[in-house]
Protein backbone atom coordinates (compact mmCIF):
# COMPACT_ATOMS: atom_id res chain seq x y z
CA UNK A 1 0.00 0.00 0.00
CA UNK A 2 2.63 2.27 1.17
CA UNK A 3 4.03 1.49 -2.75
CA UNK A 4 1.47 2.79 -4.24
CA UNK A 5 0.90 6.07 -2.10
CA UNK A 6 4.14 7.14 -3.04
CA UNK A 7 3.69 6.27 -6.66
CA UNK A 8 1.02 8.43 -6.80
CA UNK A 9 2.69 10.95 -4.47
CA UNK A 10 5.53 11.43 -6.84
CA UNK A 11 3.07 11.60 -9.86
CA UNK A 12 1.38 14.22 -8.46
CA UNK A 13 4.69 16.42 -8.04
CA UNK A 14 5.90 15.74 -10.95
CA UNK A 15 2.48 16.37 -12.79
CA UNK A 16 2.52 20.29 -10.47
CA UNK A 17 6.10 20.69 -11.73
CA UNK A 18 5.53 20.09 -15.41
CA UNK A 19 3.28 23.41 -15.76
CA UNK A 20 4.05 26.52 -14.40
CA UNK A 21 0.44 27.84 -14.06
CA UNK A 22 -0.18 24.91 -11.58
CA UNK A 23 3.07 25.16 -9.77
CA UNK A 24 2.41 28.78 -9.20
CA UNK A 25 -0.95 28.14 -7.63
CA UNK A 26 0.88 25.03 -5.28
CA UNK A 27 3.74 27.03 -4.21
CA UNK A 28 1.31 29.43 -3.13
CA UNK A 29 -0.10 27.04 -1.15
CA UNK A 30 2.93 25.82 0.93
CA UNK A 31 3.76 30.09 1.00
CA UNK A 32 -0.12 30.52 2.90
CA UNK A 33 1.46 27.81 5.46
CA UNK A 34 4.50 29.64 6.32
CA UNK A 35 2.80 32.72 6.43
CA UNK A 36 -0.03 31.99 9.07
CA UNK A 37 1.74 32.63 11.80
CA UNK A 38 2.21 36.63 10.19
CA UNK A 39 -1.67 37.15 10.88
CA UNK A 40 -2.58 35.17 14.33
CA UNK A 41 -1.60 35.97 17.78
CA UNK A 42 -0.63 32.88 19.08
CA UNK A 43 2.04 30.99 17.30
CA UNK A 44 5.79 31.66 18.42
CA UNK A 45 4.89 33.02 21.97
CA UNK A 46 8.32 33.59 23.17
CA UNK A 47 7.30 36.19 25.58
CA UNK A 48 5.75 33.26 27.83
CA UNK A 49 8.97 30.65 27.41
CA UNK A 50 10.21 29.74 30.64
CA UNK A 51 13.44 30.29 29.77
CA UNK A 52 15.87 32.01 27.25
CA UNK A 53 16.75 29.14 25.54
CA UNK A 54 12.96 27.84 24.48
CA UNK A 55 12.06 31.72 23.89
CA UNK A 56 15.55 31.79 21.38
CA UNK A 57 13.95 28.92 19.48
CA UNK A 58 10.78 30.39 19.15
CA UNK A 59 11.97 33.82 17.98
CA UNK A 60 14.53 31.50 15.88
CA UNK A 61 11.25 29.42 14.35
CA UNK A 62 9.20 32.49 13.54
CA UNK A 63 12.26 34.32 11.40
CA UNK A 64 12.25 31.61 9.89
CA UNK A 65 8.51 31.54 8.48
CA UNK A 66 9.08 34.70 7.74
CA UNK A 67 12.01 34.13 5.24
CA UNK A 68 10.32 31.01 3.98
CA UNK A 69 7.63 33.26 2.91
CA UNK A 70 9.48 35.66 0.99
CA UNK A 71 11.52 32.48 -0.67
CA UNK A 72 8.22 31.42 -1.99
CA UNK A 73 7.07 34.76 -3.05
CA UNK A 74 10.53 34.79 -5.36
CA UNK A 75 10.43 31.47 -6.67
CA UNK A 76 6.49 32.06 -7.60
CA UNK A 77 7.85 35.69 -9.45
CA UNK A 78 10.20 33.58 -10.97
CA UNK A 79 7.95 31.93 -12.88
CA UNK A 80 5.99 35.00 -13.58
CA UNK A 81 3.06 33.95 -12.07
CA UNK A 82 0.92 35.43 -9.13
CA UNK A 83 1.25 35.18 -5.69
CA UNK A 84 -2.24 34.80 -3.96
CA UNK A 85 -3.51 35.15 -0.75
CA UNK A 86 -5.44 31.42 -0.26
CA UNK A 87 -8.40 31.29 1.98
CA UNK A 88 -8.90 29.85 5.01
CA UNK A 89 -9.77 26.32 3.95
CA UNK A 90 -6.53 26.64 1.98
CA UNK A 91 -3.90 27.04 4.56
CA UNK A 92 -2.70 23.48 6.08
CA UNK A 93 -2.69 25.43 10.00
CA UNK A 94 -5.87 26.46 9.57
CA UNK A 95 -7.56 22.94 8.54
CA UNK A 96 -5.49 21.49 11.72
CA UNK A 97 -7.03 24.07 14.42
CA UNK A 98 -10.05 22.85 13.33
CA UNK A 99 -9.64 19.52 14.54
CA UNK A 100 -7.03 20.67 17.73
CA UNK A 101 -9.31 21.18 20.45
CA UNK A 102 -6.57 21.97 23.12
CA UNK A 103 -5.78 25.23 23.01
CA UNK A 104 -2.26 26.27 23.11
CA UNK A 105 -3.41 30.75 22.96
CA UNK A 106 -1.45 32.21 26.12
CA UNK A 107 -3.05 34.92 27.38
CA UNK A 108 -0.91 37.56 30.67
CA UNK A 109 -3.64 36.07 33.36
CA UNK A 110 -2.62 32.30 32.76
CA UNK A 111 -0.71 31.08 35.75
CA UNK A 112 2.34 29.00 35.27
CA UNK A 113 1.17 26.12 35.24
CA UNK A 114 -1.50 26.94 31.88
CA UNK A 115 1.33 28.25 30.37
CA UNK A 116 3.34 25.37 30.13
CA UNK A 117 0.61 23.06 29.34
CA UNK A 118 -0.29 25.48 26.75
CA UNK A 119 3.26 25.92 25.17
CA UNK A 120 3.56 22.12 25.60
CA UNK A 121 0.39 22.17 22.90
CA UNK A 122 1.83 24.68 20.64
CA UNK A 123 5.04 22.29 20.36
CA UNK A 124 3.30 19.09 19.63
CA UNK A 125 0.87 21.01 16.95
CA UNK A 126 3.67 22.48 15.45
CA UNK A 127 5.84 18.65 15.57
CA UNK A 128 3.22 17.46 13.28
CA UNK A 129 2.36 20.25 11.06
CA UNK A 130 6.27 20.50 10.16
CA UNK A 131 6.74 17.11 10.14
CA UNK A 132 3.81 16.48 7.41
CA UNK A 133 5.11 19.39 5.15
CA UNK A 134 8.36 18.51 5.37
CA UNK A 135 7.23 15.02 3.89
CA UNK A 136 5.53 16.95 1.38
CA UNK A 137 8.57 18.69 0.17
CA UNK A 138 10.87 15.67 -0.01
CA UNK A 139 8.18 14.46 -2.56
CA UNK A 140 8.49 18.45 -4.23
CA UNK A 141 11.81 18.61 -4.58
CA UNK A 142 12.54 15.57 -6.48
CA UNK A 143 10.03 16.85 -8.73
CA UNK A 144 11.24 19.97 -8.88
CA UNK A 145 14.75 18.25 -9.21
CA UNK A 146 13.52 15.82 -12.16
CA UNK A 147 11.64 18.39 -13.88
CA UNK A 148 14.32 21.05 -13.99
CA UNK A 149 12.47 23.83 -11.72
CA UNK A 150 15.70 25.02 -10.79
CA UNK A 151 14.61 28.28 -9.33
CA UNK A 152 11.65 26.40 -6.74
CA UNK A 153 14.28 24.08 -6.40
CA UNK A 154 16.52 26.16 -4.75
CA UNK A 155 13.79 27.58 -2.40
CA UNK A 156 12.40 23.82 -1.59
CA UNK A 157 15.62 22.85 -0.54
CA UNK A 158 16.60 25.27 1.79
CA UNK A 159 13.51 25.56 2.94
CA UNK A 160 13.29 21.71 3.85
CA UNK A 161 16.54 21.87 5.63
CA UNK A 162 14.54 24.00 8.23
CA UNK A 163 11.51 22.31 8.74
CA UNK A 164 13.46 18.99 9.54
CA UNK A 165 15.28 21.38 12.01
CA UNK A 166 11.88 22.58 13.02
CA UNK A 167 10.37 19.17 13.69
CA UNK A 168 13.24 17.53 15.63
CA UNK A 169 13.53 20.51 17.73
CA UNK A 170 9.48 21.12 18.49
CA UNK A 171 9.34 16.89 19.59
CA UNK A 172 12.41 17.52 22.04
CA UNK A 173 10.97 20.92 23.86
CA UNK A 174 7.65 19.61 23.77
CA UNK A 175 9.03 16.46 25.54
CA UNK A 176 10.99 18.82 28.18
CA UNK A 177 7.73 20.86 29.15
CA UNK A 178 5.52 17.60 30.00
CA UNK A 179 5.70 14.47 32.35
CA UNK A 180 5.44 11.10 30.13
CA UNK A 181 1.90 10.46 30.43
CA UNK A 182 1.23 13.78 29.43
CA UNK A 183 3.39 13.84 26.84
CA UNK A 184 2.10 10.81 25.11
CA UNK A 185 -1.80 12.26 25.39
CA UNK A 186 -0.63 15.23 24.23
CA UNK A 187 1.01 14.07 21.27
CA UNK A 188 -1.79 11.63 20.22
CA UNK A 189 -3.92 14.65 20.26
CA UNK A 190 -1.91 16.59 17.83
CA UNK A 191 -1.01 13.67 15.58
CA UNK A 192 -4.74 12.52 15.18
CA UNK A 193 -5.49 16.41 14.57
CA UNK A 194 -2.72 16.57 11.76
CA UNK A 195 -3.99 12.83 10.06
CA UNK A 196 -7.44 13.88 9.81
CA UNK A 197 -6.76 17.54 8.62
CA UNK A 198 -4.02 15.83 6.44
CA UNK A 199 -6.96 14.34 4.44
CA UNK A 200 -9.49 16.92 4.30
CA UNK A 201 -6.89 19.25 3.23
CA UNK A 202 -5.61 17.02 0.55
CA UNK A 203 -8.77 16.00 -0.98
CA UNK A 204 -9.63 19.77 -1.67
CA UNK A 205 -6.90 20.08 -3.26
CA UNK A 206 -6.51 17.66 -5.37
CA UNK A 207 -10.17 18.25 -6.50
CA UNK A 208 -9.36 21.75 -6.85
CA UNK A 209 -6.45 20.09 -8.92
CA UNK A 210 -7.94 18.46 -11.06
CA UNK A 211 -11.49 20.90 -11.39
CA UNK A 212 -9.08 23.96 -12.44
CA UNK A 213 -6.41 22.17 -14.51
CA UNK A 214 -7.48 19.15 -16.20
CA UNK A 215 -7.01 20.54 -19.90
CA UNK A 216 -3.34 20.88 -18.79
CA UNK A 217 -2.18 17.35 -17.56
CA UNK A 218 -2.75 14.36 -19.05
CA UNK A 219 -6.13 13.22 -19.35
CA UNK A 220 -5.41 9.87 -18.02
CA UNK A 221 -4.66 11.71 -14.78
CA UNK A 222 -8.17 12.67 -14.51
CA UNK A 223 -10.00 9.89 -13.50
CA UNK A 224 -6.56 9.04 -11.35
CA UNK A 225 -6.46 12.30 -8.81
CA UNK A 226 -10.35 11.82 -8.71
CA UNK A 227 -10.51 8.57 -7.13
CA UNK A 228 -7.51 9.89 -4.68
CA UNK A 229 -9.65 12.36 -3.43
CA UNK A 230 -12.47 9.86 -3.30
CA UNK A 231 -10.59 7.46 -0.84
CA UNK A 232 -9.17 10.51 1.23
CA UNK A 233 -12.80 12.02 1.83
CA UNK A 234 -13.18 8.01 2.98
CA UNK A 235 -10.33 7.59 4.76
CA UNK A 236 -10.74 11.14 7.21
CA UNK A 237 -13.90 9.54 8.20
CA UNK A 238 -12.12 6.17 10.08
CA UNK A 239 -8.87 8.08 10.96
Amino acid sequence: MQLIIDWAKNRWHRDIVSHPVIHGWVLNLYRAGERYPQTVCDYFPWTFAPNEEIASLLRRHARDEERHTAMYTHAIHAMEQPVMEMDDPDVFNFVIRRFTTESFTIVASDDAESRRVKLAHFFAHAHFLEKRIARSLEYHLDACTRGGAADAERVVSAVLADERRHVEYTASVARELLARDEAARTFEHHRRAEAIANLQFSQRQVRTFTRRYAALMPLNRVPLYRACAFLMEQAAAHV
